[in-house]
């Protein structure tokens, strides 16, 4: 398929807009003159310049009505001449105009410019044939305005100029390749090299294939001896210059090709040969591998590209044996990748999206890796859109290769994860807590960091906190926080995790909010002015234990004392409901023992329960009775017929001055429910969670799992792993071997502290359980 390869239109434009604001001046006086105009016959600007063949070239000076004819290189005189005024006059410039000095011719003598006439035509190529191309053959260009090439380039700096190309025209070039040339660019140059003050336009044409001598495959000489005779077969071995051993000595050769065209080169295997690779090298330079002197490696590998890299790109590792590549792993990957091809000489391979700068590893059959070095592309930080702005608003920042940044950490320490939607902008969310004056890290996908500038935050004009509780102080829910404000006059309201709550703002800037009982860790207070608002995240310890009171007066059972006398009292059923009565709740007598105590609980119709009994200095002040299914049952649903009455409590020895219910709030998240199992080692067990319940998990919190012992086996074990069959690393043993976990017949539950390193490993998979016996009901955090 032909390709065109032309200037890009942006390039032309700058050209042409340089060229329109700097005419060239041109006077040989010395002295300081302000006058514009002089008199006489006087150039002082042409232009523009560049100028596009066929476009109009303006003269402004002095007497240019006058001027006779010009002449520009590569067309002779032109005297057709269009008179604007005394002052201008313009001129067409011909299609086979050439770079150089004009010149204008008067009635008393010639004026030439001081600087040369330069085009803005669109040099292109259009096709390169042969390709491959063999070194000593003709290369044929064709393309436009290729007449105003000077030089062919082949490879990185091997130019070949015009005055050896074998045709030049406007629309092809003939080259013969050198014996030198690599594969890769062809550039087209339109000025010389060897002219040191030209600026010159390149023209790069990608793809060129430039053949090399080759083999089928290395010969093994393992088994040879010193004075053997080696022939290798191969094609273009014509081409090969020298022949070098692994010591790097270089041997003798003979090239012989037979009527049939076979192609060999033979030596004599010498005295001092060592293992590794003997390669033959043609003018090029570029080594190919011919024989393999024991075990093999790939030698003097080279990466192109070797910097800038970013995930995704491919890389192409040129050097000899390069066969013998299996896979090749990238710095801070931990699998291997496999090669999207390979040949003696080369390899390409896609660079994973995690890997970072260091040594690739190029993996062979053999165990053995060669290193080479690459370094990743990095964002670059230009500026800050604003690099003053107020706290909680957003940052923009500008460069290149923000499609990179996938975190940024503020100074502080506050994070934020962010998807950028360009390379050369990111926006950025700006926490109220956490973000302090100074550089922000811009953190890769595969955790490199590059620094910004400094970032300039302000303390915003709504209300806020200047400084909020330190994370050394236990904050709980169901109580008061006391915060200092600013700006409180803008306040209109307080919400905590989306809730308006109750606050009272004193004069003097103190903040007192109420805080929900089940405000926990990660929660939001978010402050509500008339200009605007702001949010803070302040972690509580929920208030899960609920204690309601019941009775809360003094009543001294004496020696079983009635109710009219102080003693005997009764707990109805609506306070109880109330309160939280119900099953695995606990009901609380706070006494006061003065000698052997009795308290017997009893139902409406004086039927006994329990007698708690106890020595006076054995009687502790606060008592707990669990609250059972059978106790819920016989208090909840016997009635004397003409009372709410629940309990009777009497007893003898002690006064009780308060009874409570008390209950916990469970702060269990189900992230999965369900019956998995029994577990088999012979079979596997995976729990699915979704996807935005995996956002729940974080370090420091308990992951828990249910399950229950199948009666139809003896024994019960489990191992939690992903489905990659990666051990949890917090439910490993501790020298780090896989831990099979054993459990009695009555076990329900195991719970464990996550780590970060728990939480990567269930991110990447599902959640797996193997063993035997055991069924999971549910998995959980809390």
């Amino acid at each position: 398929m032909n390709k065109t390869y032309k200037l890009s239109a942006l390039w032309m434009m700058c050209l042409i807009l340089l060229g329109c604001l700097s005419f060239s001046a041109c006077d040989d006086g010395d002295e300081e003159d302000t006058n514009q105009y002089k008199g006489g016959i006087s150039l002082n600007v042409f232009g523009p310049s560049p100028v596009a063949r066929g476009g109009e070239l303006r003269f402004l000076g002095s007497g240019m009505d006058k001027i006779q004819s010009i002449s520009i290189p590569g067309c002779g005189e032109i005297t057709d001449i269009e008179v604007i005024s005394a002052n201008e006059i313009r001129v067409t410039v011909p299609q086979t105009a050439e770079v150089g000095y004009v010149t204008l011719k008067t009635p008393t003598g010639e004026i030439t410019t001081k600087t040369k006439i330069t085009y803005t035509e669109p040099i292109g190529v259009e096709t390169i044939t042969p390709n491959p191309v063999k070194p000593g053959e003709v290369l044929v260009i064709k393309g436009e305005y290729l007449n105003l090439i000077k030089e062919v380039i082949f490879f990185e700096e091997l130019p070949v100029g015009e005055d050896d190309f074998i045709a030049h025209s406007r629309k092809e070039i003939q080259v013969k390749v050198p014996m030198e040339a690599r594969t890769g660019d062809v550039t087209l140059a339109d000025a010389s090299s060897e002219d040191s003050d030209a600026l010159r336009n390149l023209i790069h044409v990608k793809g060129l294939v430039v053949i090399l001598p080759s083999v089928e495959a290395p010969l093994d000489l393992t088994a040879k001896k010193p004075g053997d005779e080696i022939v290798v077969k191969g094609k273009d071995l014509d081409l090969v210059n020298i022949v070098k051993m692994p010591n790097g000595e270089e041997v003798e050769f003979d090239y012989a090709k037979s009527g049939e065209g076979e192609e060999t080169i033979t030596f004599i295997l010498p005295e001092n040969a060592t293992n590794g690779a003997v390669v033959m090298i043609p003018a090029s330079g570029v080594e190919v591998a011919i024989a393999n002197i024991g075990m093999a490696l790939p030698e003097k590998v080279v990466a192109t590209p070797d910097s800038g890299l970013r995930g995704g790109d491919m890389i192409t590792l040129t050097g000899i044996n390069m066969e013998l590549v299996t896979t090749v792993t990238f710095p801070g990957v931990e699998e291997a990748m496999e090669p999207a091809s390979k040949s003696a000489t080369e390899v390409e391979v896609v660079m994973p999206v995690a890997a970072i700068s260091g040594e690739l590893l190029l993996n062979t059959a053999s165990g053995t890796s060669v290193p080479v070095a690459i370094t990743t592309l990095k964002p670059e930080f230009m500026a800050f859109v604003n690099d003053v702005v107020s706290l909680g608003s957003d940052v923009i920042i500008q460069g290149k290769n923000l499609d990179l940044v996938a975190k940024v950490v503020y100074t502080g320490g506050a994070e934020v994860e962010v998807t950028p939607t360009s390379t050369t902008e990111l926006t950025i969310a700006m926490p109220t807590m956490g973000t302090e004056s100074g550089v922000l890290t811009l953190v890769m996908g595969n955790g490199e960091m590059v620094e910004t500038g400094k970032l300039t935050i302000n303390a915003p004009e709504f209300c806020y906190i200047p400084v909020l509780p330190g994370e050394d102080e236990e904050l709980r829910g169901g109580e008061v926080l006391q915060l200092k404000a600013e700006n409180g006059d803008k306040l209109t309201g307080v919400q905590v995790n989306g809730t308006n709550v109750q606050y009272i703002l004193t004069p003097d800037g103190n903040l007192f909010v109420n805080i929900p009982q089940m405000a926990g860790e990660g929660s939001t207070i978010k402050l509500i002015s008339s200009n605007g608002s702001i949010e803070y995240t302040i972690d509580f310890i929920p208030a899960t234990e609920i204690e309601n009171v019941v009775m809360n007066e003094m009543r001294d059972l004496g020696s079983w004392a009635g109710e009219d006398a102080g003693g005997t009292f009764r707990l109805y059923k609506t306070d109880l409901v109330k309160a939280g009565f119900a099953v695995g709740a606990k009901l609380r007598f706070y006494v006061k023992a003065y000698k052997y105590t009795q308290i017997q609980m009893n139902d409406a119709n004086w039927g006994g329960y329990n007698t708690l009994q106890y020595e006076a200095d054995e009687c502790p002040p606060m008592i707990e009775v669990n609250v059972t299914q059978e106790l819920y049952d016989k208090i909840m649903n016997t009635s004397d017929g003409w009372s709410d009455t629940g309990f009777i409590i009497q007893g003898e020895g002690c006064i009780v001055n308060k009874v409570s219910v008390w209950y916990e709030i469970s702060m269990k998240t189900y992230l999965w429910k369900g019956s998995c199992g029994p577990t088999n080692w012979n079979g596997d067990c995976v729990v699915i969670i979704a996807d935005d319940d995996k956002k729940l998990l974080k370090p420091g919190k308990t992951m828990g799992f249910e399950f229950y012992c199948d009666s139809a086996t003896d024994y019960w074990q489990v191992e939690f792993m992903n489905s990659w069959w990666n051990t949890l690393p917090s439910l490993m043993n501790a020298d780090g071997s896989r831990h099979i976990w054993e459990f009695a017949a009555t076990d329900t539950s195991l719970t464990y502290v996550m780590t970060q390193a728990d939480i990567d490993l269930i991110n990447s998979a599902d959640l797996l359980f193997g063993g035997n016996g055991v069924v999971i009901t549910a998995v959980y955090v809390e």
